[in-house]
């Protein structure tokens, strides 16, 4: 009984801790990532021209809808560009006209995100907390089934 126990802790934290290590360090490539996009970028004004509606469906058979803001700048090079948010929201977080700070890449117009920490740096967190929070849930009991008892 000891024994079976022992092995299912070690095999729960090892999932656990595991898949929990696999979110941290993608957290920390793309919060690594999103530190050298802004270390390269020029920030610009641009203004929410559109507000672009998708609409998906889950299997459940309920509809969600969420607006992504369309934004136009123009370069330092004096070329306008149009780029639609990576990120959307119901209600829209942004109205048409809206004036926005913006951070580009010179070589990558297209690169183009809204300087806010949201489009910036929740994914990098949220990968790595929720890393984090499973590496400590599996972790525990792992170390704790290789203690002498």
């Amino acid at each position: 009984m000891v024994n079976e126990d022992i092995t299912f802790f070690r095999v729960f934290g090892s999932i656990f801790a595991g898949i929990g290590s696999i979110f941290m360090i993608t957290g920390i490539i793309i919060g690594v990532n999103t530190r050298n996009f802004i270390g390269k970028s020029i920030s610009a004004q641009g203004t929410v021209i559109d507000l672009v509606r998708h609409t998906s469906r889950g299997s459940n058979g309920y509809s969600s809808t969420v607006y992504y803001p369309v934004i136009k700048f123009t370069a330092s090079s004096g070329e306008p560009t149009e780029f639609e948010a990576n990120s959307g929201s119901n209600p829209p977080a942004y109205t048409k006209g809206q004036q926005v700070e913006i951070l580009y890449n010179p070589q990558q117009l297209k690169s183009a995100t809204i300087n806010s920490w949201f489009d910036l740096w929740f994914l990098p967190a949220m990968f790595t907390g929720m890393g984090s929070l499973f590496v400590i849930i599996g972790g525990i009991p792992l170390v704790k089934s290789f203690l002498p008892r």
